[in-house]
């Protein structure tokens, strides 16, 4: 996984659900946005009560600040890459200017 520093945090993250397996998450903070791009297997999606079922090379743009889950159907491993983009979830660190 990678991310950008506060206030304004974009994680990527690389991601396989065994078979079976399913992620539940809670609603992040108010204007999260995800972009999930299925590179093996397949993953169903759920937002706010509604499944997406994700083939391979099938994407899906979501917003993350409501209940949502991800769930491997299957009896293989799906891989996924998945984009989490949290606006004002932190404070910047001040950067110090210098006058010349």
């Amino acid at each position: 996984m990678a991310g950008t520093e506060p206030p304004d945090v974009t994680e990527l993250w690389d991601w396989t659900l065994g078979p079976g397996d399913r992620h539940q998450s809670e609603a992040h903070s108010a204007g999260t946005v995800e972009l999930l791009h299925v590179l093996d297997g397949s993953v169903t999606v759920e937002v706010s009560g509604r499944p997406h079922l994700l083939e391979p090379g099938d994407a899906l743009t979501f917003h993350g600040d409501t209940e949502h889950s991800y769930t491997n159907p299957h009896d293989t491993p799906a891989r996924f890459t998945l984009c989490v983009h949290e606006p004002g979830v932190g404070e910047a660190e001040e950067m110090e200017s210098t006058d010349d």
